[in-house]
């Protein structure tokens, strides 16, 4: 299956950005790979991007992370409640919300590294990571292992204090929505829905097509538009999922 989200308000958008990130992150594992490095540090850039133009990151995850608890600890009321189940996401949360206390703001951690310094203003240059622009790069990338490791291990410090509040808030929302079955006429739909934060969209891997989304946190329009130019496009049956913060 093909699995899409759509951000429909700018926190979410932060959110999955982050992920993404994230999850770039966790395919660079080779330090001595050029490729791998690469990857890992264009991923520390748009990190700090991201982070530092939301000066309200920190706020918007503790907020959001004590919204996902109080419902949570509602459920506890109810007498079908799988109480061990719900205390344990609980226990989540708790921890998540403690490795958000050791974020120390990224601007002196990471853009005071002279490596991350060097390197961040060259991805906007061709080429611009080479021998004798950023001399410092090339020879730390030629040290042991071992001694690139310690300062990687700096870097993914900071982006763990806001990976695992960021992962904990997305798995909640998700895991408390309900899925539903939809058909794009002719390859569109467009419907009213409550107020979300995101949708998901959902469909079988043989459809060419991609979505295209549109509308604001409480109407959409998909299109499915074909990705071989000028083919047709039929009724293309898929799921949604509306995603909200609130958790209901």
């Amino acid at each position: 299956m093909y699995n899409f989200d759509f951000p429909l308000s700018p926190k979410a958008r932060t959110y999955l950005k982050l992920e993404k990130v994230f999850k770039n992150v966790e395919q660079t594992k080779d330090l001595n790979s050029i490729q791998h490095v690469m990857f890992l540090l264009r991923s520390i850039v748009d990190f700090i991007d991201l982070v530092d133009g939301s000066s309200a990151i920190k706020i918007d995850l503790i907020k959001d992370l004590e919204k996902c608890d109080s419902k949570l600890k509602g459920w506890l009321s109810d007498p079908e409640c799988d109480k061990d189940f719900v205390e344990k996401l609980r226990e989540g949360i708790s921890e998540a919300k403690n490795i958000l206390d050791g974020f120390t703001r990224q601007r002196t951690v990471l853009k005071d590294d002279p490596i991350i310094e060097m390197i961040k203003p060259r991805f906007l240059t061709p080429s611009g990571v080479n021998c004798f622009d950023t001399p410092l790069f090339d020879f730390w990338f030629e040290l042991p292992e071992e001694e690139k490791k310690k300062s990687v291990d700096k870097w993914l410090h900071e982006l763990e204090c806001i990976r695992i509040p960021v992962y904990t808030i997305l798995y909640l929302w998700r895991l408390c929505t309900s899925i539903s079955d939809r058909v794009a006429k002719s390859g569109f739909m467009q419907e009213n829905a409550d107020t979300c934060d995101l949708i998901n969209i959902q469909y079988e891997n043989g459809i060419r097509a991609y979505p295209v989304v549109s509308g604001f946190q409480s109407r959409v329009n998909i299109r499915f538009l074909p990705f071989d130019k000028g083919a047709p496009v039929g009724d293309i049956p898929f799921k949604i999922a509306y995603v909200k913060s609130s958790l209901q």
